[in-house]
């Protein structure tokens, strides 16, 4: 590979779609016909030039984004080969976000599956040019028109079918480009050319008013017209051309890469926006394209290789980069030089000495780079701020499990390990929770957190144990109290004497504690008052009915007394926090609890089913909204007590085809009987403490 191209020769095309619809073998075979790789791969049998992980070897799906190139019709495509399945998403959207065109593979088979129709509609919105790939073809029980009426009632009629089969299933032996031969209708064709043509040539001639008027008055349009008004169509989202394929015959590979060279969009024909202002809603201004301009690169994917160190995979905006280019990273302003560039092919890569706007490429070994970060030559200690692209915008992790290291010397080591797997992966994280004290990692379904798992068992040698986390509920009080305790212990020599009385009040929610000193006549010394407050706030944070902080409660401390010589701050905190418990308990305590929006997508013959699921998980539905391609969305309030187990749970109603996504609302009263089943656990938990 060389620079002797320009930014209008380059193709970066993703291959998207659900699980086991074929991507990666595309993929391979696109790399094979255009003598990027002198034999063809194989998933089945591991030698996949773009499955370079073990454990994707092992399991025979792809678990994160991998890139190659070839050369085709004297234009540089780029391919990034992307997970198919939900539990992997952030790895495709990534790729999205580096990629002007996607390939969206529907399984012959199998037909549209959930992945797809997500895939779909985020390539719509960032404005990519999509092609949608039938595979399999030769594959049984293939219905070809079945097939296109489904992507037709699913994404629209946009998608139109550039090429029809020559039989299908077993019988399955070619495929006819319909612009080129439409004349003919071999009845071994499951669907006429002619139907096929009239309707590309009837989408397409839409867009241009002299070729419509042209058809109309039966003008035969040449294939290089239409292919050139293809071209803007689907730039703008109204031409989706279908095609089909099948890899293990070599049937429709290069047609599919003659169409992406010819009527695929390079990267000037896609419209992208940054800032240069640190925060998110600054004022935005278009990154021009161009390949002399200011270098715009962002980064989409970080791997921590264990010979290279720290690879950043780039896609360039504008401007170019060379070894000697000193790259700023826009989000903290650290410097680096770019070293070493390279092109990837799999687990191969290929050195070269410079790359342009529209390139994708990696650098080494600028270890402060992380997903979404914006590299530039300007920005550093310039008075000129570099360009920010727009960050990427991921879901966020709905399955939580809570850790711990099957070795007990392991904690930090852990730690250190998943945050590195965290640094590569934006659908995965990893935090302490301030309140239950427990390690929390979260991911996308149990699926992607035993991956993690694995990751960390092979490449640190760490084991551990997981289980669901601990709900942060929250105390409070709905009534007022008052209460005292007088601390004494005599021990011989110095004794410990304190006494404590103080009221408790509630306030209003989210308005935290309020700490009041009305004490008068000097009964508690001026300077163990703090010690009172701390008290009760230790206790606060320990908690009194089942553990879990205490929030929204003003406490004034009104009398006491003290002793001239066994008084002492720790006597008055001792005093000030059993004093405190007890008023607690006699003003109404209550929990809160956090309270979630989901929003749940379905096939729509699930509704009945979620939403009866739903109303006995304490949840209440707030909206709904209805998709292309028969998808309903539904939106609720639920307790995130309800929902820690969701994910498989709606995986088994929708046999697979169900996902949510949810964020935080507030913290509401736990209803009583609910409440009473958390305390008395509290309570049994404590007795057996307290046994021990």
């Amino acid at each position: 590979m060389s620079t002797t191209y320009h930014i209008t020769d380059i193709r970066n095309v993703a291959l998207a779609g659900h699980g086991a619809s074929g991507k990666t073998s595309l993929a391979d075979a696109l790399l094979f016909a255009a003598g990027a790789t002198s034999r063809k791969g194989s998933v089945d049998d591991g030698t996949s030039v773009l499955d370079v992980d073990e454990e994707e070897k092992r399991r025979h799906f792809t678990i994160d984004c991998h890139l190659g190139h070839l050369a085709w019709d004297n234009r540089q495509v780029h391919l990034i080969d992307t997970p198919g399945y939900p539990d992997f998403i952030g790895s495709a959207l990534s790729a999205l976000a580096a990629v002007e065109n996607v390939v969206l593979a529907v399984s012959g088979p199998s037909g549209i599956e959930v992945n797809t129709r997500r895939l779909f509609h985020e390539a719509g919105r960032l404005g990519l040019g999509r092609f949608v790939v039938v595979t399999k073809m030769d594959a049984e029980n293939v219905d070809y028109r079945s097939d296109l009426e489904a992507i037709r009632e699913s994404f629209g009629s946009q998608c139109v079918p550039f090429n029809v089969p020559i039989g299908q299933g077993p019988a399955f032996s070619g495929i006819i480009d319909v612009i080129r031969s439409h004349d003919e209708d071999p009845p071994e064709c499951p669907m006429p050319p002619t139907e096929a043509y009239r309707m590309v040539v009837e989408q397409i001639v839409e867009l241009d008013e002299d070729l419509m008027t042209r058809y109309l008055e039966g003008e035969t349009i040449e294939p290089d017209e239409l292919r050139k008004v293809a071209h803007d169509a689907i730039a703008q989202g109204k031409l989706v051309p279908v095609l089909c394929v099948c890899t293990r015959k070599d049937h429709g590979v290069r047609e599919l890469l003659d169409l992406i060279t010819c009527c695929g969009l390079s990267p000037d024909d896609i419209h992208r926006f940054g800032t240069r202002s640190a925060e998110a809603d600054g004022p935005e201004e278009e990154i021009q394209p161009t390949e002399d301009g200011t270098l715009v690169a962002q980064v989409f994917k970080t791997v921590n290789d264990q010979f290279m160190g720290k690879l950043s995979y780039l896609r360039i905006l504008s401007g170019h980069v060379a070894a000697d280019t000193t790259l700023v990273n826009l989000r903290s302003g650290k410097t680096a030089k770019a070293g070493h560039i390279y092109v990837l092919q799999g687990k191969q890569q290929e050195e070269v000495p410079e790359a342009i706007a529209g390139d994708i490429v990696a650098i080494a070994k600028f270890d402060d780079l992380h997903v979404s970060d914006t590299v530039s030559n300007v920005g550093g200690n310039t008075t000129v701020p570099g360009l920010r692209v727009r960050q990427i915008k991921f879901p966020m992790p709905m399955v939580p499990r809570a850790v711990e290291p099957k070795a007990r010397d392991d904690e930090a080591k852990i730690s250190v390990g998943l945050s590195k797997i965290a640094d590569e992966d934006p659908t995965f994280s990893i935090r302490r929770d301030a309140q239950t004290h427990e390690l929390v990692i979260s991911g996308m379904s149990d699926l992607h957190l035993d991956i993690v798992q694995n990751r960390l068992k092979n490449r640190y040698k760490l084991e551990m144990n997981t289980h669901v986390p601990q709900v942060p509920y929250l105390e409070t009080i709905l009534g007022e109290a008052e209460a005292s305790h007088r601390h004494k212990k005599q021990t011989g020599g110095r004794g410990q004497f304190a006494e404590v009385h103080l009221r408790v009040r509630p306030r209003e929610r989210g308005a935290g504690f309020n700490f009041v000193d009305a004490v008068k006549g000097g009964t508690i010394p001026n300077q163990f008052i703090p010690a009172v407050e701390k008290g009760v706030r230790e206790q606060m944070d320990r908690g009194v009915v089942s553990g879990n902080q205490v929030v929204d409660v003003e406490v004034e401390v009104f009398f006491g007394k003290d002793h001239p010589v066994d008084s002492s701050e720790q006597a008055f905190k001792t005093a000030a926090a059993n004093a405190f418990r007890k008023a607690f308990e006699a003003a109404r305590p209550a929990l809160l609890e956090p309270i979630v929006n989901i929003e749940i997508t379905i096939p729509a013959d699930k509704f009945g089913d979620i939403s009866a699921d739903l109303s006995t998980r304490r949840g209440h539905i707030t909206g709904m909204d209805t998709l292309p391609g028969n998808v309903q969305i539904i939106r609720a309030e639920i307790p995130l007590s309800e929902v820690l187990t969701y994910a498989s749970q709606l995986k088994s109603m929708t046999g697979g085809q169900g996902s949510f996504t949810m964020d935080f609302k507030s913290h509401e009263p736990v209803p009583a009987n609910v409440q009473q089943q958390i305390v008395d656990r509290y309570k049994k938990s404590r007795a057996g403490i307290e046994e021990e």
